[in-house]
């Protein structure tokens, strides 16, 4: 029998979290199936479940001096890219305790780790097989979660490859001074990670990225996308939803989420914001009347954006009460500019609600131009509020794009199939160990 334990910061709070646990959770329950277990240690633990356990490590010094570490070794270096940047230092001496698990076809498997999990050090002294599922780019970067956004706020292109070209200091982009922070990351990587682990790509794009990475190139990969339970991930009747937030029955719902809402650039919030105003300008002449917007993730006082009214929702940790506002929308809006795969779309198709975003990251994966939703220009509000208007302005077609975004969620994201998908890939890396 096959034993899984998943290691990640945390279980369920925020979005790399919660698609690591959800994959724990597919494993754990279609485990009859395939003969395994699979459990999960966090250093934080939000939920009650009780495969869910936290790692001992307790120590009080180490609780206050890692965080110090990594803020004075941050102080040296300046970036406008605004991605989260860890380092994964010093060793935090969780090691021995994962590793005294002597399971019989023990599998570790990594998630979105943070700077407090494990060190870059330990990682690359983990005992057995190892996973990681990708949850951005960080295991193949240097302390960035993700790259320099591919277009800066005046609109220009920017190419930062730096994990393609070894971190060299003529790859350096003009963005960044100081301490060469990323450089310094991706070299302990280097000289750690001796032994390759297997990687799991969630996405075309993500798996693109590192086979082309100067450091994970070589390494087994596996595409698999994130999990959905489609059986409790299902849609409400759309009135009954709409009526639930006290929403007019009459008005079009045009949804966001992500989490800190509009204040995460890369989610390209201000590129909604544009397609907007170009969809009141361009489009239905009553619009403003018409239309309802509904943003989750962040809590604001704001009444409007571009004269459409706007409801700020907050933050919701349980699936309920996302079902009900992905049901009442009749289009999500996904205009990240980068995005590895794109839970909230994935989430809305099991909801029977079509999605618009950008042709870029994960989405590509996940919407089926003009039969799921609408795969907009990259960064282009204009073709965004043309998917969006499209997506809209005809009731038959929008109901149309709404039953083939369920019948695609069942298709590819059911937890039964990527189950599977996962027990292969576990078997196949046994059987070369």
């Amino acid at each position: 029998m096959l034993s899984i334990v998943h290691l990640s910061n945390n279980d369920i709070v925020g979005g790399a979290s919660r698609a690591a646990y959800r994959i724990h959770r597919c494993l754990e329950d279609n485990k009859n199936d395939y003969l395994l277990n699979s459990s999960m240690k966090v250093i934080t633990k939000y939920g009650s479940d009780p495969t869910v356990t936290c790692l001992n490590n307790n120590s009080y010094l180490w609780k206050r001096l890692q965080p110090r570490i990594s803020k004075f070794i941050k102080r040296f270096y300046e970036t406008n890219n605004q991605s989260a940047h860890n380092i994964a230092y010093p060793n935090t001496g969780i090691l021995k305790e994962i590793n005294n698990n002597n399971a019989l076809n023990k599998i570790t498997h990594l998630h979105w780790l943070g700077d407090n999990t494990i060190s870059i050090e330990e990682v690359g002294k983990l005992k057995g097989p190892i996973f990681w599922t990708l949850h951005d780019q960080w295991p193949f970067c240097g302390a960035e979660h993700y790259t320099h956004p591919p277009i800066n706020k005046d609109g220009l292109q920017i190419h930062d490859f730096r994990y393609r070209k070894n971190y060299s200091s003529k790859s350096r982009i003009f963005q960044e001074r100081g301490f060469d922070i990323n450089k310094w990351t991706w070299e302990r990587k280097k000289r750690s990670w001796t032994k390759p682990m297997n990687i799991v790509a969630t996405s075309n794009w993500l798996y693109d990225c590192v086979k082309k990475s100067s450091l994970m190139k070589n390494w087994p990969i596996h595409l698999i996308p994130y999990p959905i339970n489609t059986k409790s991930w299902k849609p409400i009747n759309k009135l009954h939803a709409k009526n639930i937030l006290g929403i007019d029955k009459t008005k079009k719902v045009i949804l966001f989420g992500a989490i800190g809402g509009t204040k995460d650039a890369r989610k390209g919030s201000h590129l909604l914001e544009k397609a907007l105003k170009v969809l009141t300008e361009s489009y239905s002449e009553n619009i403003e009347n018409s239309m309802q917007i509904l943003v989750f993730g962040e809590a604001s006082n704001k009444k409007f954006i571009n004269n459409l009214p706007v409801d700020f929702l907050g933050s919701f940790q349980d699936d309920l009460s996302l079902r009900v506002i992905y049901s009442a929308a009749d289009v999500m809006v996904v205009p990240s500019i980068q995005e590895a795969f794109g839970q909230t779309a994935s989430e809305a198709h099991a909801c029977a609600t079509p999605v618009v975003g950008f042709k870029v990251g994960g989405l590509i994966d996940i919407v089926s131009h003009k039969e799921t939703g609408f795969l907009a220009d990259p960064y282009n509000p204009q073709s965004l509020a043309y998917g969006i208007n499209w997506t809209l302005d005809n009731q038959e077609r929008n109901k149309k794009l709404s039953a083939q975004a369920r019948l695609k969620a069942k298709k590819h994201w059911d937890s039964k199939i990527i189950a599977k998908k996962y027990f292969d890939a576990y078997n196949s890396a046994l059987s070369i160990y």
